[in-house]
C-alpha cells in the first residue's frame, strides 16, 4: 500500500493558492492511501478521493503536474510520495465550507513556503 498525495492550485489577483490540510503546526497535502491490491493506480486513487471524499467535481478542474513530496521533509527516496496537482478552472465553484469540515483549505503559498520547498519537481518516484 501506498500513500499519494494531491492539491487543487488556482490564481487570484496573481496570488496562487494551494489545496492543503489545516493541520498545525504545519499544514500537509491532501493523500489517500493506494490499494495496489485492489488493481488501483495512483493517480486513480487520488481522483477517487478528491471525488468520493472530499466532493470535488472533476470537470472543473485539470491536470497540472506530477512531482514529488518529501512527506517527513527527509533529503532521501525513503520518504517520497507521488503528488498530483490539479488546476481549478473557476475557483468559485469550489464548495469551501465542504472542505473546511473535512479539514482542508486553500492558503496562499507564501504561507506555505516551507511546504512547498520539500516538493521535488525533479524526479518522481515509481511505485512497486
Amino acid at each position: 500500500m501506498s500513500l499519494i498525495a494531491g492539491t487543487i492550485i488556482f490564481t487570484r489577483d496573481d496570488q496562487s493558492y494551494f489545496l492543503v490540510t489545516d493541520e498545525l503546526p504545519k499544514p500537509k497535502f491532501y493523500t489517500v492511501k493506494m490499494h495496489k491490491h485492489d488493481g488501483d493506480t495512483a493517480l486513480g486513487s487520488i481522483v477517487n478521493g478528491m471525488r468520493d471524499e472530499l466532493g470535488i467535481g472533476f470537470d472543473n478542474l485539470r491536470f497540472g503536474e506530477l512531482a514529488a513530496w518529501h512527506l517527513q521533509e527527509l533529503e532521501s527516496s525513503e520518504d517520497l510520495v507521488s503528488l498530483y496537482t490539479f488546476e481549478a478552472i473557476d475557483s468559485k465553484l469550489l464548495n469551501l465550507d465542504r472542505l473546511n469540515l473535512l479539514g482542508l483549505q486553500f492558503i496562499n503559498a507564501r504561507d506555505i513556503s516551507g511546504l512547498l520547498k520539500n516538493v521535488d519537481m525533479a524526479g518522481v518516484i515509481q511505485l512497486d
